[in-house]
């Protein structure tokens, strides 16, 4: 192979445009221009607004409640929300995800505990949540992170066993599976969030939204009477009580409501997500068996009940610098970014050793807040989840690609190929 781009070679590929596939315009513009002509923007019994909530059921088939959400971060809100998450509770997260995984509980005046990274999958590690367990633990999130599905038997049994609530962040991972349930059916609430729009969004983009999903009528009135107000049905939906007794109105604390113009965006991404979801896999296959070879980076591991989907955020790989002579992950996506093929980061670092939450910021200006020393925040530090610690800065990620160029994915095993091959020049 020649010399590496990097360092004044030829590159190893070159492509104008990496992604030919693209949503269905025309059905966007219609179903927007409906509501448009109609001024039914927040008619939260629309026709529109009802399909998209019912092919979203289908999506999470054997979850009876699903209500759409303005966001994601407001669906998680809801979601901690509905299982009593509140002052002084503690909720654990695995340290390496999106801060709104938990950010959304500490609104609700509870703290992060943190947890560790299985090294293999990066999902949480089901054998280290018992240690972080305390008489305040109220809820457990579990992020199927970029699609990869979390081994969520054995979360589960702990979570039952200890009386916790389980919360599943199913952001990333729209149309995944488990044991042939979909995520977001498995835990106590599902989330699920639809950020942007396809294909570089959330798997159901719609601009901005969100989704939560139960089978706990209880859990599903909390969040009505929570951030529903005056929606279409809610006279008749509250049928617990005290709840019976509010009006429309419920509570009137917050307002989490999606706008119908997102519904419609999202409604025609559903229509093309099982072609997306299976194309994506192929040519991640493809490309992992193009170098499978390359001995410094090696594929995350999927658990034998997992059926893996969504990919937001792109596909991750775990870069070995022994396998390199001790060379950096930066520098070897460098060489191959210079090749002209895409090899990204690890996009988080893990939270419990990143401020706030590493140093108990308070939230308050006089020094009160849910995340703070005066109020009993503990930072976990350095050498407290050790197994993320050490995988974490060596994370790696390949692009989802849908319908690349013919050619795409041999010219970027070829540009990762040719840094491997060339490592000891970038040392």
């Amino acid at each position: 192979m020649s010399q590496l781009a990097l360092l004044g070679g030829p590159k190893a590929c070159s492509f104008d445009r990496v992604e030919t596939w693209e949503p269905d315009y025309e059905r966007e513009i219609a179903l927007c221009s409906q509501i448009i002509r109609e001024r039914a923007f927040s008619n939260t019994g629309h026709p529109i607004a009802l399909e998209f909530e019912q092919r979203f059921r289908e999506l999470v088939s054997g979850t009876e409640f699903v209500l759409p959400q303005n966001n994601g971060t407001s669906t998680l809100i809801a979601g901690y929300f509905a299982v009593g998450v509140g002052p002084g509770d503690e909720v654990i997260c695995p340290t390496y995800t999106w801060i709104c995984s938990f950010a959304p509980a500490m609104v609700l005046g509870a703290k992060p505990v943190f947890c560790d990274l299985d090294p293999e999958t990066l999902c949480l590690d089901p054998a280290d949540l018992e240690r972080w367990i305390t008489p305040r633990t109220r809820a457990i999130c579990v992020p199927h992170l970029f699609g990869s599905v979390c081994d969520l038997d054995p979360i589960m049994e702990v979570a039952r066993a200890h009386g916790i609530a389980v919360v599943e962040d199913c952001s990333h991972s729209h149309g995944a599976r488990y044991d042939g349930k979909p995520i977001g059916s498995i835990g106590d609430v599902g989330c699920f969030s639809m950020q942007g729009a396809s294909p570089s969004g959330k798997p159901v983009g719609a601009g901005e939204g969100g989704v939560f999903c139960t089978n706990n009528r209880h859990y599903y009135e909390r969040v009505l009477a929570f951030g529903h107000f005056n929606r279409y049905n809610i006279s008749t939906e509250l049928t617990e009580p005290p709840l019976t007794e509010l009006t429309t109105a419920t509570w009137g604390m917050i307002k989490f409501r999606a706008t119908n113009l997102s519904l419609a965006i999202g409604l025609v991404a559903l229509d093309s997500l099982e072609y997306r979801n299976r194309r994506i896999k192929e040519n991640y296959d493809a490309l992992l068996g193009l170098i499978a070879d390359v001995e410094c980076l090696r594929p995350v591991k999927s658990y034998p009940k997992a059926e893996n989907a969504g990919f937001y955020g792109n596909l991750r790989l775990i870069f070995h610098p022994e396998a390199a002579g001790g060379l950096s992950p930066e520098r070897f996506a460098a060489a191959v970014a210079a090749e002209g093929a895409s090899l990204g980061g690890r996009n988080y670092d893990g939270y419990h050793l990143t401020s706030p939450f590493s140093t108990g910021m308070a939230f308050y200006d006089d020094g009160r807040g849910v995340i703070s020393p005066q109020e009993g925040y503990v930072p976990q530090g350095p050498g407290s989840l050790p197994k993320a610690e050490k995988v974490i800065p060596n994370i790696l990620a390949l692009p989802t690609m849908i319908d690349p160029p013919d050619g795409y994915i041999e010219g970027m095993a070829t540009a990762i190929r040719k840094v491997a091959h060339h490592y000891r020049d970038l040392l």
